[in-house]
Parts: structure tokens; C-alpha cells; sequence
């Protein structure tokens, strides 16, 4: 058994998603026209509301039945699903990958759908940079037990920008995880958050932990925030 499995979320943790999908939102408006694009992200929304993550293979898939005659699809199509998201990497988000496989093992968790967003963390270098393991689920919390028989530990260190999915991984591994908290993202600082215990450790970004050593990574106690 491993003593120490770093588990590391994606969107808003090592990539910026934010900045992806304001980017997507300009260029596909530039593509579809103000009124198509706004349909285009409506459908979005709807899929994500359905499957509880985003799922940009089923939203193009919705938006073509719903416009099969739109001209600019293709161009989206090949916007959507070819992204370079290599480009919207956090700074250092490879070097803290490489920092904290010298302390223990780091793997992906990660929210989205089954088909896109492996790809998408391939794309972007994840995959490589943590030796393909990657596991991706609809619900994390929800998905422990899996991880855990895969990567067995003494320890996990849950590194992820919602305060809330921190809570959830707290309230079920107790004092086997540690919680870190990557302020950045809209996520980061919502007002519900503020009902959450604390979690154990927080940074403002994710190259902030290639200052900290194993002796950080360790459970503290916990307070609601206030």
C-alpha cells in the first residue's frame, strides 16, 4: 500500500476552464451569429442540467437535430472537439504534477462526461504527466471506494477548487484525506461555501503547492467558515 495518493481535480484546479469557455463563447458567436449562439449554449446548459456535468459530444449532437440546417456547425464541431487545451494549462500545472509525484503517487479525478473529457485531459498533457491514471466519474464522492481499491493508501490528498466536493470527500474519509482548496475559478468563491467546514489547506493557485512539503499535507481540524 501506497502512503501517500495525490488526487487531482481538472477543471478550475490544473486547467483553465474558465478562460476555455469564455473563449469557446466569443469564437462560437463569431460562428453561429448572437442568435444561434445563444441556442448553442442554451442546449449546453440543458445537457449539463440532464447528466449533472458538461457533455460537449451530446450538446453538439442536440444542437445539429435541433438546427440540422446551420451552416457554421462544422466549424464548431471542429472548435468544440479539437480545443487545444495544452494552451490553458495553469502556469506550472506540470511542474506541480512532477513536484508531488515525488512524494507520493498523483492521479486525475475528475467530473465530465465518459467520452470528451479523457480526451480532453489527454490533450491537455494530464494524462502523460500522471501515467495515464485518469479516472473520470459523474460524482466523485460517490466513487471513493473505486478509487481507493485502485490506488490504495494510507493517506489521499484531495486537491479541488469546490469547497463543497471537499467537504463530501471529508465527510467520508475523515482523517485518510487531507482537503486542499485551489482558490481560482467561479466555483472558488460562491457564498453557499461559507455553510462548508474548512478544509485543511488552501492555496490561491495551483503553483503555490511547490512551496509546500509532505509535512503540509497532513488532516487539521476543522471549523465552518465565518
Amino acid at each position: 500500500m501506497q502512503s501517500l495518493v495525490f488526487l487531482l481535480d481538472v477543471d478550475n484546479t490544473l486547467l483553465d476552464n474558465d478562460a476555455v469557455k469564455a473563449d469557446l463563447e466569443v469564437r462560437i458567436g463569431r460562428l453561429l451569429g448572437e442568435a444561434r449562439s445563444r441556442d448553442f449554449w442554451a442546449i449546453y446548459e440543458q445537457v449539463r442540467r440532464d447528466y449533472d456535468y458538461v457533455d460537449f459530444p451530446r450538446t453538439l449532437a442536440r444542437f445539429r437535430m435541433a438546427f440540422p440546417d446551420e451552416r457554421g456547425f462544422p466549424h464548431v464541431a471542429a472548435l468544440v472537439l479539437g480545443y487545444p487545451y495544452e494552451t490553458a494549462l495553469f502556469p506550472l500545472a506540470l511542474e506541480v504534477i512532477a513536484y508531488l509525484r515525488t512524494m507520493g503517487t498523483a492521479a486525475i479525478l475528475s467530473d465530465g462526461d465518459p467520452v470528451f473529457q479523457p480526451a480532453k485531459i489527454a490533450r491537455a498533457g494530464l494524462a502523460s504527466a500522471v501515467d495515464d491514471e485518469v479516472l473520470v466519474v459523474a460524482h466523485k464522492e460517490q466513487y471513493l471506494d473505486n478509487v481507493m481499491k485502485r490506488l490504495p493508501a494510507e493517506r489521499y490528498v484531495m486537491v479541488d477548487d469546490k469547497p463543497g466536493l471537499l467537504a463530501a470527500m471529508k465527510a467520508r474519509l475523515a482523517e485518510r484525506v487531507v482537503t486542499v482548496h485551489i482558490c481560482q475559478g467561479r466555483y472558488a468563491h460562491e457564498a453557499e461555501h461559507a455553510a462548508y467546514p474548512e478544509w485543511d489547506l488552501g492555496v490561491e493557485q495551483i503553483a503555490d503547492l511547490l512551496a509546500l512539503g509532505a509535512e503540509e499535507f497532513t488532516p487539521r481540524e476543522h471549523t465552518a467558515h465565518g
